[in-house]
C-alpha cells in the first residue's frame, strides 16, 4: 500500500517513520527541506498542564501524548544514534501579580482533583536557587511531569532515519496543489511538479494545509530568540505570562518564547516581537540582560479557529488529514502516529477520528 504524506514536519515524519517501519511504501512530499518549518522553530516544551489547558478530550489526548514521549524518544535515539536531549525537568509558572497567583492555584486545584501532580511554591521558596529573579514573581506552581525535549535535535534524528530508508521517497521542495479524486476516491496529489499517485493520502502539511485542501487551518506567526546560559542560570522551564525560557538539557542555549499574531505568512522579526521576548528575560532573570544572543527567528504554528487538531477522515475515501496541532505538534506527534498505524495496520478507528473530525466546524456553522 502505497502512502502519500503531504508535510515534512514533526508529524508528518512521525507517521511516515511507524509505517514504514510496519512495511507499508511511504512518500513524503515537503514544500521546503524536511524538519524545516514550524517543527524546527518550535521550543519543544511538553506542557499540557502549564500550557493551563482545560480538562477535557483534548486534554486527556495530551497528557496521554506526553506519556508516551520518553518512550518515543528513546526509539528514534535507538534507530538513529541521535541524541535528542528529552528532560523531565518540570516546568515552573511564576505568578507576576497575585491576580495571576489566584489564576495559576485554581487551575493547578483542577488539576489535583483529576488525579495529577503539580504544587504552589512561594517566592522564597525559590529564590535561592537563581542569581536573580523577576521583582514582580511572587510565587508559582510547579508541574514536576511536564518536560521538554531538544525539538531541533529530535527533528535531525527524524530526518537522518527517513533519508536512510530507502523505501521511503522524498519528494522535497515539491509542492502540493490540490488533491486528485475521481468518484469520491483519493486517486493522487497535484504538485507544481507532476501527479503522484498513491492509495492513500495524509495532509500533515501545518500552516500551509489549508491551501491544499478546504480546511480551517491558518498560519499563527510566533517570533523566537535564544542567548548564551551558564548551568547555574536556570534549572528547569519557566513557563510564564511575559515569557516562556527553555534551557537545553545540554545549557548551550536558552530558548526564549514567543509572541502570537494572526497576520497570515508575514516574515521577519520585529522590534515588537524582539522586545516582548527580551523583556520577558528580564523581568524573570533580570541578570540574563549581560548574556549573549544567539538567534531570533520566527515561524507558523498552524492553527484552527478552536485551537484543536484535525485528526480525522477526509471527504474522499483514503484521504486523512493531521494538521492543525498549533501550539502542541510537538507534544502530539506520538500519539498522532500511532492513531494512523493502528488504523491503518490494525484497522482500528481511534474515537478521536470523530472527537477532532473538521465536521465540527460545519456543525457550528449550521447551528
Amino acid at each position: 500500500m502505497r502512502i502519500i504524506i503531504i508535510g515534512g514536519g514533526i508529524i508528518g515524519l512521525s507517521i511516515a517513520r511507524v509505517l514504514y517501519k510496519e512495511g507499508f511504501e511511504v512518500i513524503v512530499v515537503e514544500r521546503e527541506r524536511i524538519g524545516r518549518g514550524a517543527s524546527w522553530t518550535a521550543g519543544g516544551m511538553l506542557a499540557p498542564q502549564s500550557e493551563g489547558l482545560e480538562i477535557d478530550e483534548f486534554f486527556d489526548f495530551c497528557i496521554q501524548a506526553r506519556d508516551m514521549y520518553k518512550s518515543f524518544v528513546e526509539g528514534i535515539e535507538n534507530d538513529t544514534d541521535i541524541k535528542v536531549d528529552y528532560w523531565e525537568s518540570g516546568i515552573f509558572c511564576p505568578a507576576y501579580s497575585e491576580e495571576e497567583a489566584q489564576e495559576l492555584k485554581k487551575k493547578l486545584e483542577e488539576y489535583r482533583k483529576y488525579g495529577l501532580t503539580g504544587g504552589w511554591l512561594n517566592r522564597n521558596e525559590i529564590e535561592d536557587n537563581y542569581k536573580s529573579l523577576g521583582p514582580e514573581i511572587i510565587g508559582g506552581v510547579l508541574y514536576p511531569d511536564d518536560s521538554q525535549v531538544d525539538n531541533r535535535l529530535l527533528m535531525l534524528a527524524l530526518e537522518n532515519y527517513i533519508r536512510r530508508k530507502t523505501m521511503v521517497k522524498l519528494y522535497e521542495r515539491t509542492t502540493a496543489i490540490g488533491i486528485f479524486q475521481t468518484n469520491g476516491k483519493f486517486q493522487g496529489v497535484k504538485t507544481d511538479k507532476g501527479l503522484l499517485v498513491g492509495d492513500a493520502c495524509i495532509i500533515a502539511a501545518g500552516a500551509w494545509s489549508g491551501e491544499i485542501d478546504n480546511i480551517p487551518v491558518f498560519p499563527i506567526k510566533g517570533e523566537m530568540a535564544a542567548t548564551d546560559i551558564e548551568p547555574d542560570d536556570i534549572d528547569r522551564v519557566f513557563f510564564g505570562s511575559r515569557a516562556y525560557l527553555i534551557p537545553r538539557k545540554s545549557f548551550t542555549r536558552l530558548v526564549i518564547g514567543a509572541t502570537e499574531e494572526n497576520v497570515g505568512f508575514k516574515d521577519g522579526n520585529t522590534v515588537k516581537g524582539v522586545l516582548q521576548l527580551l523583556n520577558g528575560l528580564k523581568d524573570t532573570f533580570p541578570h540574563m540582560v549581560e548574556r549573549n544572543v544567539q538567534e531570533f527567528w520566527y515561524g507558523y504554528r498552524p492553527g484552527t479557529p478552536d485551537t484543536k487538531p484535525i485528526i480525522c477522515e477526509g471527504p474522499y475515501e483514503n484521504l486523512y488529514y493531521a494538521t492543525g496541532h498549533y501550539r502542541n505538534g510537538i507534544l502530539l506527534a506520538p500519539i498522532t502516529a500511532k492513531l494512523f498505524l493502528d488504523l491503518f495496520k490494525y484497522k482500528k478507528r481511534s474515537k478521536y477520528f470523530d472527537i477532532f473530525s473538521y465536521k465540527r466546524f460545519e456543525e457550528k456553522e449550521n447551528e
